[in-house]
């Protein structure tokens, strides 16, 4: 009984970061109350509070969980002997593609940047729940090339900017002009993503390293 009451109460919290979301994409953090998110979920404010103790609390559970699962697929990708560390690289693009640009809490990006100067525990949250351990499955895929033979010995640091600066900017552009009809054709996600990847792989090829 006590499991199927704590189970209960997962699926409504997850059902609760969902709906939030969305509301915060539509109307902002600004203009997203607690009583809109309680009323858009069906429940009353009260309710509310015994799952989230105020809006920067859900906000920030909105931006950490809806990562999780992302979070979950570059561990086991980072885990899976059966691929190379070149094909682990190209999994880890398309997966960080797909949350950043491709999901709902993805397209959060913009309003994460705004929230976060005014709530410092936002920033805190955000890096130490998703931005940190995101960074170190990554690093540790590396490490594995490196140990491996198949990429050079760079630095990590250098490495996190090339990887994860162009997807941020291409979210962040994506939604400053999400207005504009031909938006595929001034940020066209799988084309820049392929690009991406080739520069990657080619930034950590061995043969890169002799030429500087």
């Amino acid at each position: 009984m006590q499991d199927t009451a704590k189970s209960s109460h997962l699926d409504r919290r997850s059902e609760i970061i969902r709906i939030t979301t969305g509301l915060f994409l539509e109307s902002g953090f600004a203009g997203t109350s607690m009583s809109a998110v309680a009323k858009a979920c069906g429940m009353t404010k009260a309710s509310l509070y015994h799952h989230f103790k105020g809006k920067d609390a859900l906000f920030i559970a909105c931006i950490t969980e809806g990562y999780k699962d992302s979070l979950i697929e570059l561990e086991a990708i980072s885990n899976d002997a059966s691929i190379s560390p070149p094909e682990k690289i190209e999994k880890a693009v398309d997966i960080l593609y797909a949350i950043t640009i491709g999901s709902p809490v993805g397209r959060m990006s913009p309003l994460i940047a705004e929230v976060s100067s005014s709530f410092p525990s936002v920033a805190k949250s955000f890096h130490e729940g998703y931005i940190a351990p995101q960074r170190a499955q990554v690093d540790e895929i590396v490490a594995q090339g490196v140990s491996s033979g198949h990429f050079r010995d760079m630095d990590p640091i250098i490495f996190s900017h090339l990887l994860f600066g162009p997807i941020v900017t291409l979210s962040l552009s994506r939604e400053m002009f999400a207005s504009f009809d031909d938006l595929d054709e001034h940020f066209p996600v799988d084309l820049l993503k392929r690009g991406h990847k080739e520069q990657i792989l080619a930034t950590l090829s061995r043969k890169a390293a002799s030429n500087i």
